[in-house]
């Protein structure tokens, strides 16, 4: 039979241990939120630049605004932009993963310390 404090020490570490898988799953839920948001603001971006790129006007000089640059027609400049927010994009979910992987070892480190050492 166990004392009253093995009791009142096992149901703290039950409660720590039901509080950071909550944790996690929360992150895991929040970011996995935020990619589908990033690709999500991507894809309706990339759907709707060319109808902007050619609403873009053009000027007085009718086309020739552009002619000696590499923006020679208004496709030119979506897909940069496109290209653009698909490197964002790549570092977003990098950073993201990133964190997500420490907040893992932050957990693992956690629950050995207190496997190591008991709580209180």
């Amino acid at each position: 039979m166990r004392s009253h404090e093995e009791r009142v020490a096992e149901t703290k570490r039950r409660i720590a241990k039901i509080e950071r898988e909550k944790q996690l799953r929360r992150n895991t839920v929040t970011m996995a939120s935020a990619v589908a948001a990033c690709l999500a603001l991507l894809i309706g971006a990339s759907l709707a630049m060319p109808g902007i790129a050619a609403s873009i006007q053009t000027g007085d000089y009718s086309g020739f605004e552009t002619a000696a640059s590499m923006y020679g027609g208004g496709a030119a400049l979506g897909y940069i932009v496109i290209g653009l927010l698909a490197f964002l994009l790549g570092v977003c979910v990098t950073v993201l993963c990133f964190r997500l992987r420490q907040m893992s070892r932050e957990n693992a480190q956690d629950k050995e310390s207190e496997d190591a050492h008991g709580t209180d």
